[in-house]
């Protein structure tokens, strides 16, 4: 009887701990991280102000609870523990996913939107995007390449590079289309498709078949 009390108590915390998150991530959307207080939250998440305080520290922990539920970190830290022994192609085409599945959220992009000018003049709210959302996912792919040399299906570089790179080439084509309004040539699973491509004939060892499994 305890211990279903118990697990019923943390699921209790854990929805409720969810609710504040996304009521956050609303209120931040429209105000942004400086234009927004605790108690504009709470009132959208139905809740008393003096609750916020019960699961986070302040408005930055919150923040940085909203940055990481909404980023790519999460779904791509699982990705490393259910595929991480897979060859490059498999797993990179799943970072590929995650990253589309970003794109085409109209919800991400209105953050990314937010985020990314807001990053430039914040210290504070680049701090917390890099240290959530960008520089996890980063690692979670650098130890995969990292793994990958260690088989030889992938070629020698610097792990950290290769991440980078990665990443850079994914995530420089949502700033071009939603941030800077280019239009694509190509459907945009197309477009990403072949950057995957250019990315793979980059790393990959020839002399291991091309990563095959």
């Amino acid at each position: 009887m305890a211990k279903g009390a118990g697990r019923h108590r943390d699921r209790d915390r854990g929805a409720m701990r969810q609710r504040i998150i996304e009521a956050a991530f609303r209120v931040f959307l429209r105000k942004g991280f400086r234009g927004t207080s605790n108690r504009e939250i709470a009132r959208e998440a139905g809740i008393s102000p003096g609750l916020i305080y019960w699961y986070f520290r302040n408005k930055e922990d919150l923040f940085r609870a909203v940055v990481e539920a909404k980023s790519f970190a999460l779904p791509l830290r699982h990705l490393a523990r259910t595929t991480g022994t897979a060859p490059p192609p498999q797993f990179l085409a799943g970072v590929m996913e995650i990253v589309l599945s970003l794109y085409e959220d109209p919800a991400m992009i209105a953050a990314l939107q937010l985020l990314l000018p807001e990053a430039i003049r914040n210290g504070r709210v680049r701090r917390v995007l890099v240290s959530r959302a960008i520089r996890p996912g980063l690692e979670a792919i650098a130890a995969y390449l990292a793994a990958q040399q260690a088989k030889g299906t992938v070629r020698p570089l610097d792990p950290r590079v290769g991440a980078r790179l990665f990443m850079g080439l994914l995530f420089s084509q949502v700033i071009l289309s939603h941030l800077l309004r280019l239009r694509s040539p190509v459907p945009t699973r197309q477009l990403f498709a072949e950057a995957l491509e250019v990315y793979l004939h980059g790393i990959l060892n020839p002399e291991a078949g091309g990563g095959s499994a």
